[in-house]
């Protein structure tokens, strides 16, 4: 096993971020366990700036920093509290859209440490389900300021760029202005809306600067199932920053809830905006990069989705990298056999990297012969493969004459321009 800083044993990979993959790990020192975040780009100022942050907050409903490993020539470490968790965006993959009283109370916590970074001069940047855990006893905590800002701390993307995740960032920030604290209570807003409809505040879209076209010219989607949360909802999503609570004033808002008989005044209009010449031009140059590839990953902010350069290769075709844990893949995995052998038989196909697809008439034929498929999960943890993910099943396949076959099968899973893709199958028993 290996051992970091002398203390700090790794023992599994348990998911990767925007900055880096992180670890569950034990501390030899204090025997407890705590979460190690290995940095993918070896910026020892960068670490440190990014501990000191957000070991500036103090809050139960954050993840605390306790320690940073390495020197200006080794490959700095983050030690983190550990939280045996899902994260908000699995646990809606798991078991689908939760009811508002349910996002609400998440959404108060979440406003709650939001609230407390605030008053230390923070902004987080990047608040989505993704960075929302949801510990087994139901604790909830906001992780990965990765790419936060101090108040009065150098800029971590340079003029021009646009640092968070399209499906939640503030109009505001879209458009190119600086992210504060009412773009991180948008972003609360954009994940609550999500957790509730199943989808982005802009809509469902496969491409990055679709939903960026979106977010900057204000196109935002009236809520269909927040009933009386609606109102509140809106407030935190108004378009004009001015007209958005406060954190705080959102964490009480969200905690209490609307009165049915008292519903909350929405201080000025929220429909969508006309785009200004700026944000054409923005965007334009955003489409002609994207045809470089490359070229388009060097403007999009240049990161990882937190700050940090990263390969241009990591963006294809333009887009942002997207990465998942190892829940997310292994909950993808059960879906995709949940929709065999034909329940769904045309989108688990859609559910194959394009270039481990068999033809389609061929995958359609050969599932045609089973009556049933029965997928469970393995005793074997879900392993990195690289950037891809292992998922061991045991699938139990009843055939059109009754036959039972069992096997045990490794999926990789793989991201590809943000969505999980079957990279491989291998039956191995």
């Amino acid at each position: 096993m290996t051992t970091i800083g002398n203390r700090y044993t790794l023992l599994e990979r348990i998911g990767s971020g925007a900055m880096g993959v992180v670890w569950r790990a034990h501390d030899q020192v204090l025997a407890r366990e705590v979460a190690v975040k290995q940095l993918i780009t070896g910026d020892h100022q960068r670490a440190m700036r990014e501990a000191r942050n957000a070991a500036r907050l103090h809050h139960p409903n954050a993840i605390a920093v306790f320690d940073v490993v390495g020197s200006d020539h080794e490959e700095p470490w983050i030690v983190m509290e550990y939280l045996p968790s899902l994260s908000l965006s699995a646990l809606i993959a798991q078991r689908g859209p939760l009811k508002p009283a349910h996002a609400a109370s998440i959404g108060a916590k979440v406003a709650s440490a939001l609230a407390a970074a605030h008053n230390a001069g923070l902004v987080h940047r990047d608040i989505k389900p993704g960075n929302v855990l949801i510990g087994h006893d139901g604790t909830v905590k906001i992780t990965d300021f990765g790419i936060s800002k101090a108040a009065g701390d150098g800029t971590m993307t340079e003029t021009g760029m646009i640092a968070g995740t399209p499906a939640y960032l503030a109009p505001e920030v879209a458009r190119g202005d600086h992210p504060d604290a009412a773009s991180d209570v948008f972003s609360l807003g954009a994940t609550i809306y999500s957790a509730i409809e199943g989808e982005s505040i802009y809509g469902p879209s496969d491409n990055s600067f679709g939903l960026l076209y979106r977010a900057a010219s204000g196109q935002l989607r009236d809520p269909k199932n927040a009933g009386e949360l609606t109102p509140l909802l809106t407030h935190l999503l108004s378009n004009d920053p001015k007209d958005r609570p406060t954190a705080q004033e959102a964490a009480h808002l969200l905690a209490e809830g609307p009165q049915p008989s008292q519903p909350l005044a929405i201080p000025g209009p929220r429909g969508p905006r006309r785009p200004n010449t700026r944000i054409l031009v923005i965007l334009s140059v955003i489409g002609v990069l994207a045809v470089g590839g490359g070229a388009a990953a060097a403007y999009w902010s240049g990161t990882h989705g937190s700050g940090n350069p990263v390969n241009e290769s990591q963006f294809p075709g333009g887009s942002q990298v997207q990465y998942f844990t190892a829940d997310e893949a292994l909950v993808f995995t059960e879906d995709h056999y949940a929709r065999l052998p034909s329940t769904d038989v045309d989108t688990a196909w859609e559910d194959f990297r394009s270039d481990a697809r068999e033809p389609k008439a061929d995958f359609v034929k050969r599932w045609k012969n089973y009556a049933s498929v029965r997928c469970t999960r393995s005793q074997v943890p879900v392993r990195s493969n690289g950037p891809d993910w292992v998922v061991t099943v045991n699938l139990t396949l009843v055939t059109d004459i009754g036959k039972q076959r069992d096997i045990v099968v490794e999926v990789s899973v793989a991201a590809v321009d943000g969505a999980m893709k079957i990279s491989n199958l291998k039956e191995i028993g």
